[in-house]
């Protein structure tokens, strides 16, 4: 139960902070991290890469998903199914979107499924990352249930600077990603089987 209060407290710190960044510091941050991604190895190698459609002050990453989609590689972004779950559906393009139920942009339906396994690299948004791999996400545990099911998948968490930390408190529901991508670079967490 200290876990999960830690973590209660951790999220309304990160959050608060986040909202305070104005437009340019996230516009400027979004573009140096997707750089940095579009840059490394993870990147290139990875056929379908799934996203995510930013809201608010997340680091966007809607210019690696256009220059995937320009460099031929299928992407997908997460489509919300219920009050627990989420699937990857196909992007097309960054034109047509529709909001979903907590007014995030979403691929306008009907969208192709794709298969978790399909993936090849998983963008992760959360509100902090910890060196070790470990994140603090939304709250919802929508990616905790998730990304167990993309087991090819390399898992990289999207974080400014400012946000990662030595670790987070976690428990075992929390999968942890490979990679951290930010404005000032990507970093290895842990071995990749590339």
């Amino acid at each position: 139960m200290v876990i999960a209060e830690e973590k209660v407290e951790l999220r309304k710190y990160f959050k608060r902070l986040r909202s305070q960044l104005t437009a340019e510091q996230a516009a400027s941050g979004s573009l140096l991290t997707a750089r940095q991604i579009l840059a490394c190895d993870a990147y290139r190698k990875a056929n379908c890469i799934m996203g995510y459609l930013a809201f608010g002050n997340e680091l966007s990453v809607d210019l690696v998903l256009q220059q995937a989609l320009a460099d031929g590689k299928t992407v997908a972004v997460p489509l919300v199914q219920s009050a627990t779950e989420m699937a990857p559906v196909q992007l097309e393009n960054m034109l047509e979107f529709e909001l979903d139920r907590y007014g995030i942009r979403s691929v306008r339906q009907p969208a192709k499924l794709l298969q978790p396994q399909q993936l090849d690299l998983v963008l992760v948004p959360g509100v902090a990352f910890g060196r070790d791999g470990s994140r603090l996400g939304m709250g919802a545990g929508y990616y905790d249930r998730f990304l167990p099911q993309a087991e090819n998948a390399l898992l990289m968490g999207i974080a400014y600077d400012a946000f990662i930390q030595p670790n987070l408190p976690r428990d075992e529901f929390d999968v942890l990603v490979q990679l951290l991508a930010s404005e000032s670079g990507i970093t290895t967490l842990s071995p990749l089987s590339l």
